[in-house]
Order: C-alpha cells, then sequence, then structure tokens
C-alpha cells in the first residue's frame, strides 16, 4: 500500500494583533492533542515580539514541533526579492545572508538551535538564497509558492529539498495540485466540505505511487478578517474556525494510508541516496548515453543524479581516461553546484581534436574540484562553448568507449537541447511579483535567469516507500 504523507506547516508572522499570538498557540495544541508535530515557520520580529510580551506560553507550545524560519521582518520592504533582484549570484546570497541572519539567530536563541526549515514570506522566492541555507545547515524548504517545481511533489534545489510548487503538471503531464491552505475560511459553514474535497482529489491521485500533501495556515487567519487589518473575527467564528481545523485534522489522520510527517522528516521520506554513493561502470554509462541527446536531471534507480551532479561524474571519468588510457571501474559521487552566470556565447558547432577534448576535459575536472561547480563556460578548440553542448560532447564520447567503440580523431560539439529551463514557472514568477507585498510595478527577470542557473542542481526527490 502507498502511503499518504500529509505535511502540516504554519506561517508565524503577524505582529499587529496580540490575538494572533493566541492562535499560534491553540493550533500548536490542537496538533499536540491529535499526537501530530507540526512545522511552524517564525520571524525574526514576530519572535522578539512574543519575548517582549512575555508570551513564553506561546513560544513553549510552539516548541514542541518543528521550528522553521519565516524572515527576519517579513512585511517590511525592501522585501527580500526587491532587494535580491538586482543582485548576482554572490551578492545576492551575501546580502541575504546579512539581512536576514539576525532574525534566524534570534528564532534559533528562543526556539532551540535546531532550524529545519525555510520559506520565504509571500511570493519572494529567490534563488540565492540557497547557498546561504546550506551555510546554515537548514536542510529543507517549505512553502507553497517558488519558481521551480518538479511534477507537483517534493525536489532538490541546490541541495535543500524543496517542498514549494507542488502544482501544475504531475508525471504523466496532466493537471494536478498538491497543496492548499487552511486559512481565513476557516470556521465558516460549508468550507470544511471544500477542504476535504481537495485531499481527497490528491489523495486519489497519490494512494497509486505515494507521496505528499502539504497544507498550510496564517495562524493570524483564526482571528483576523482579512489581511494587512487589524479588524477581528467575532469570537464564535474564531471558535468554529478551531473546531473546523480539528475535525479536518481528524479527518485526515482516519484514513489507513495517511501519515502525517514534518519538516524533520522529510529527509527520511526522500533521503537523497546519490550522496555517499559509488557509481559502478554500469550506472555510469547508462549516465552517459541519456546526455548524449538532451541535458536534464537522471534517475537511476532511486538514486537521482541533477545535471550539476552528472557533469562533474562525467568530466572526471574522462580525465581519469585522459591520466590513465583507461575507462574507470567507478566513480564516487561529488557535490556539484550551478554555473554562477550564463555562458555568455550562442551555441554553436565547434570542432576539435581529441586530445584537445581530454585536455580540456581534465582541466574542467580539475575546476570543479576547486570550485564545486559547473563552470560557467568551458574553453575548447579555441572558443568557450555553453557547460550544457561540453557535457552532451562528454556523454556521447564515454557512451561510445563504454560500448568498446575506440576513441575518435576528431570531436563536434554542437548545441545541444537544455530541459531543465523547462522546470521555471517564469508566468508564476511574474504572477507573484503582483503580490501586494511588493512595489507596484517590480519585475525581477535577474531572478528568473539566475532560477534556470540553479536548475543544474533540479532533481527529484525519490520517496522511498518502505519509511
Amino acid at each position: 500500500m502507498a502511503m499518504v504523507h500529509v505535511l502540516f506547516w504554519f506561517d508565524v508572522e503577524d505582529c499587529t494583533v496580540t490575538q494572533s499570538d493566541d492562535a499560534a498557540k491553540r493550533l500548536a495544541l490542537i496538533l499536540r492533542e491529535h499526537g501530530v508535530r507540526g512545522t511552524f515557520k517564525i520571524v525574526g520580529q514576530k519572535a522578539r515580539l512574543l519575548e517582549q510580551r512575555v508570551r513564553y506560553d506561546v513560544i513553549d507550545a510552539l516548541r514542541e514541533h518543528d521550528i522553521g524560519f519565516h524572515s527576519n521582518w517579513h512585511g517590511l520592504r525592501p522585501q527580500v526579492a526587491e532587494y535580491l533582484a538586482p543582485l548576482d549570484w554572490d551578492d545576492g546570497a551575501a546580502e541575504f545572508q546579512r539581512r536576514e541572519e539576525p532574525g534566524l539567530d534570534d528564532v534559533r536563541r528562543l526556539f532551540g538551535d535546531r532550524v529545519v526549515t525555510y520559506g520565504q514570506p509571500g511570493s519572494n522566492w529567490a534563488p540565492q538564497v540557497f547557498p546561504v541555507l546550506g551555510r546554515w545547515g537548514i536542510p529543507t524548504y517549505v512553502s507553497g509558492y517558488g519558481y521551480v517545481g518538479l511534477h507537483c511533489q517534493p525536489f532538490w534545489y541546490g541541495g535543500v529539498l524543496c517542498t514549494s510548487h507542488m502544482y501544475g503538471r504531475g508525471p504523466a503531464g496532466d493537471p494536478e495540485s498538491h497543496a492548499f491552505g487552511l486559512n481565513f475560511e476557516l470556521g465558516a459553514p460549508g468550507e470544511i466540505e471544500k477542504h476535504k474535497q481537495a485531499f481527497l482529489q490528491s489523495h486519489e491521485r497519490l494512494s497509486r505511487r505515494g507521496g505528499l500533501v502539504s497544507i498550510m495556515n496564517h495562524p493570524c487567519t483564526l482571528v483576523l478578517e482579512e489581511w494587512f487589518s487589524t479588524y477581528m473575527k467575532p469570537r464564535d467564528l474564531t471558535e468554529a474556525g478551531y473546531r473546523h481545523f480539528a475535525d479536518f485534522l481528524g479527518w485526515v489522520l482516519a484514513f489507513d494510508d495517511v501519515r502525517p510527517t514534518c519538516a524533520s522528516r522529510l529527509p527520511d521520506l526522500y533521503p537523497d541516496l546519490a550522496r555517499g554513493h559509488t557509481f559502478a561502470a554500469d550506472e555510469l554509462a547508462a549516465l552517459s548515453e541519456s546526455l548524449r541527446g538532451e541535458i536534464s536531471f537522471r534517475r537511476l534507480g532511486d538514486v537521482a543524479v541533477s545535471a550539476a551532479e552528472a557533469f562533474g561524474l562525467l568530466v572526471r571519468c574522462l580525465a581519469a581516461y585522459a591520466a590513465d588510457g583507461a575507462l574507470p571501474a567507478a566513480m564516487p559521487w561529488s557535490d556539484v553546484q550551478n554555473p554562477k552566470r550564463g555562458p555568455g556565447v550562442p551555441s554553436a558547432e565547434t570542432r576539435a581534436s581529441w586530445p584537445e577534448l581530454l585536455e580540456a576535459a581534465s582541466a574542467v575536472a580539475g575546476f570543479v574540484a576547486r570550485e564545486g561547480r559547473v563552470p560557467d563556460s568551458v574553453p575548447f578548440g579555441g572558443t568557450n562553448v555553453a557547460p550544457g553542448d561540453f557535457l552532451g560532447a562528454v556523454g556521447g564520447v564515454l557512451a561510445d568507449l563504454w560500448r568498446g567503440k575506440p576513441a575518435p580523431d576528431e570531436v563536434t560539439i554542437a548545441g545541444i537541447s537544455c530541459l531543465l529551463e523547462e522546470y521555471v514557472d517564469e508566468a508564476g514568477a511574474r504572477s507573484g511579483w503582483q503580490s501586494v507585498m511588493l512595489p507596484p510595478g517590480f519585475t525581477a527577470p535577474g531572478l528568473i535567469e539566475l532560477a534556470k542557473l540553479g536548475a543544474w542542481t533540479l532533481k527529484p526527490a525519490v520517496l522511498i516507500a518502505s519509511r
């Protein structure tokens, strides 16, 4: 029986009314009564306010669950996407860390050192965040929105396990959505039936193959009538909302094939089996053959390999051939991240001799070992070529060598199809920029281009059925 895992998560962010403090506590207690560990993402400003208000009862209630970080100031400008929009990969990462780390420190100080997830405020997704999460030791990204998605299920991006963008096209290409919210409508007549129907639609699909349903809530919506206001709901509607949430929670848990989960358990459900894996010759040959005609992530059984990881593996294989005159019997995994800039050169046919390819592969393997990433471009044949084009050529040559064919006298590098950009939702990004949290007319085309570069690290998160 395939398991359907359900993630209940909460953005604890409202700083306008004290009643939202009580809402977060009540929801935490309801979860505890049902034996469910929730995931509470907390804004740094909110954490400081709870301390100033001496609401240690709220802090203690939330500490029984997983704690995440939800930015330092949340609603203040410049927003995360706003200040990162004009910055490149490295400068953006440095600026994000400078602005946001004080809030993370406060959340850790008050809620415990183990912060297990991050999710941006509103539509403020940005790719420069991911290297910083790695430095902070935050393994997961829990959100309802992002520029990147993969078959409406969890995925790896920048070495972080993500549950954002769980909507769009499923594995078969059909429209799917496995994320929804329980927010302002909680307690309103008839709304619980709509939430049950949304869950049933996800459950029907996922019960065949297993997967994750992401259900979010903002505690302030139990007590407020609308965003960015101090208009309060009537007390009876608020109390009905708590009953609605508790009833829905109990109903979901009654399914035999449903298991609640939380951010800290996601890496156990979706382990990255490529890490620490030694790839045998047959796996390397299959990987080479699959990258001959197009560049994307690949699956070798339960082992998922990003395009960046494949780049590292295959250039090291060819460099080993250049050094030893023979293909390696195996190759250990290594962490390889994305290019930081576009190649700056068009895809075009380039020819060079076999010794020139071996020399280029050895140089590139050295770069990857030093820098831990795919180069922005590759010097080859008297010019620079895009890394995707170079990977396609390396894959094709290695595939032939593993088949026993002789080394060629000349190698041709031609423009190759790169499928990675298909997983970057440009329309969704532009729609998100219309958020009231961002300035009117805000655009960030640079973030889309960086997201496409980051897609070199994209790969599916494979659910281990026995977990």
